[in-house]
């Protein structure tokens, strides 16, 4: 007579405790299968390959960063957020032929050439890379299985397993694909910080030269490996653009026109735009710095900003690239460019801090006088609109919202974008400070011990039929005693909407004040123009910070 269970057992505990084993011997076979693959993974070797005048390596690895990363050693690297997969996507530069590099740089021939081979190199060198990675984690996911235990089907499952992934993953990494995403690089890189802390006072100026040197030798090399490395999967056809370089608030900072050469000569620069407060105090001695605008092969636009007296805008007009806007519309390099100058003059501070804001209306009537030179020019001449319009200060924006489809502002020391403000159509585009703001506060921070202020530009790209922005790089560069650059590019919407003056910024019935009316090209005395003054001391010239 068989015995019976008794109520409440498990009616089959081998059968049960079976069923755990061979799941932890699953999980176990799983853990060790892919701890193998791991290794073998590590112990693949990257695929050289020939891209143009470049000798590099390409290297699949798991990674959760799914990017495609040029290695520039030692500058740093270019980044490209391509694809949705755990897989990182490495080409590493190892060499560079000068000579053809050189050639890639101004011809045209040897660009279209690499244009046409290089998608081609670099694919054919991560399949193959991709091909030993599979090889390689499944022999090593199968000889650590197999050397467990010993088992042939166990080793067989765990080899396939590994190939399966790896190969899921490379799939998913070509799927997903995003060709769009070579249009916006960043770049990130440090060559190296400097020994010492320059802060311009005496036995420290031999130093400060030699940064400028070195920080202008250091952007035009990082610009030139910038400008391969993005023609190397899109190029770019320079005959369809008008490249223009945006700089703001240089501040008596000798190193922003080292800069401006080089980015000119690199990135072929055919307009520089100035944005205003290229000195501070509006001294003779500052407006001696200006004279290096004259070395700048492309002409250089300027309207002038809060810190910037006659005595500057006249240094500026009178370099044989200098162009002075001041209530006027001029075409220049194929742009139709409207510019007024910023109606205060000498204020230190004229931040919403402290009450230092009496300048705001003779800004805002600024702003509507520019407003109408544009709409009286554009009724004028419909087939040739204005283009883009300069205006120091972006805080006031009413007079132009709507009427213009891009302004160009600086005065706020750091950078800034608005695209269709305030639903006016109108594009808004603030760049920082080109000299770190040096002469405005810009060392302090470095006296203090903290980091300084960084040197920004910003380089635009217009379409030249239509001259519309396609397209700009936001370019930053490490401050006094520091030698970095970072470079992002971003592409503009391809749908722009139309222009529309809000109700709340058409132009007021009642006229300007005839002190503030600025003349086409003749702009306001120094002795007319507003110079905010401290509430608590009307005396005082000096300022708590803020904009400059």
């Amino acid at each position: 007579m068989s015995a019976q269970t008794a109520p409440g057992a498990d009616p089959n505990p081998s059968a049960r405790g079976g069923r755990r084993r061979r799941l932890v011997q699953i999980l176990l076979t799983l853990a060790i299968g892919a701890a193998g693959a791991a290794i073998g993974l590590l112990l693949v070797p990257a695929t050289k390959v020939e891209i143009g005048p470049l000798s590099a390596s390409v290297h699949l690895k798991p990674s959760l960063n799914s990017e495609t990363a040029i290695l520039l050693p030692p500058v740093g690297e270019v980044l490209f957020d391509t694809h949705v997969a755990p897989v990182r996507v490495e080409a590493r530069v190892q060499g560079v032929d000068i000579a053809a590099a050189e050639e890639l740089l101004f011809s045209d021939a040897a660009l279209a050439e690499l244009e046409a081979t290089a998608p081609e190199a670099v694919t054919s060198a991560a399949a193959r890379n991709a091909v030993l990675s599979a090889v390689l984690a499944a022999a090593g996911a199968s000889l650590a299985v197999g050397l467990t235990f010993r088992r042939v089907r166990r080793t067989v499952v765990a080899g396939a397993s590994s190939v399966a992934v790896v190969g899921a993953s490379v799939a998913a990494a070509g799927l997903t694909f995003s060709p769009q995403a070579l249009y916006q690089p960043k770049f990130d890189g440090l060559l190296s910080q400097a020994t010492y802390v320059a802060d311009i006072g005496s036995g420290t100026l031999t130093d400060y030269n030699s940064y400028r040197e070195t920080l202008a030798e250091f952007v035009g090399q990082v610009s030139a490996l910038y400008i391969a490395a993005d023609s190397l999967p899109v190029g770019r056809n320079a005959e369809n653009l008008i490249t223009v370089l945006h700089v703001s608030d240089i501040h008596d900072n000798p190193q922003a026109y080292d800069v401006i050469a080089q980015l000119e000569a690199q990135f072929e620069v055919e307009l520089v735009i100035d944005t205003g407060d290229i000195v501070s105090w509006g001294t003779s001695y500052e407006n001696e710095l200006i004279s290096a605008i004259g070395r700048i092969d492309a002409p250089y636009v300027f309207v002038s900003g809060n810190h910037d007296g006659a005595g500057a805008s006249g240094a500026v007009a009178a370099q044989p690239n200098g162009i002075v806007l001041d209530n006027e519309v001029e075409t220049i390099a194929g742009l139709t460019i409207a510019g007024i100058g910023d109606p205060r003059f000498a204020a230190d501070d004229d931040s919403d801090a402290g009450g230092w804001r009496e300048g705001e209306a003779a800004v805002t009537a600024s702003a509507f006088q520019l407003g109408d030179t544009i709409t009286a020019h554009d009724e004028q001449n419909p087939e040739d609109p204005v283009d883009l319009a300069l205006f120091h200060d972006p805080r006031l924006p009413e007079g132009l919202l709507g009427r213009v489809p891009l302004v160009l502002s600086g005065h706020m020391h750091t950078s800034d974008v608005e695209l269709d403000r305030e639903g006016s159509g109108t594009d808004w585009l603030t760049v920082g400070s080109t000299g770190g703001a040096l002469a405005s506060g810009g060392v302090a921070p470095v006296l203090e011990g903290d980091d300084p202020l960084d040197l920004t530009a910003r380089m635009l790209y217009f379409d030249s039929e239509t001259h519309e922005l396609v397209a700009y790089d936001d370019i930053v560069m490490g401050g006094l005693g520091l030698v970095s650059v970072s470079i992002q590019r971003t592409q503009m919407p391809t749908e722009h909407p139309e222009l529309v003056i809000p109700e709340d910024a058409e132009t007021p019935e009642e006229p300007i004040p005839s002190e503030q009316v600025v003349e086409p090209g003749e702009g306001l005395p120094d002795e007319e123009r507003v110079t905010p003054t401290d509430p608590i001391s009307p005396t005082s010239e000096a300022s708590d910070g803020g904009e400059g």
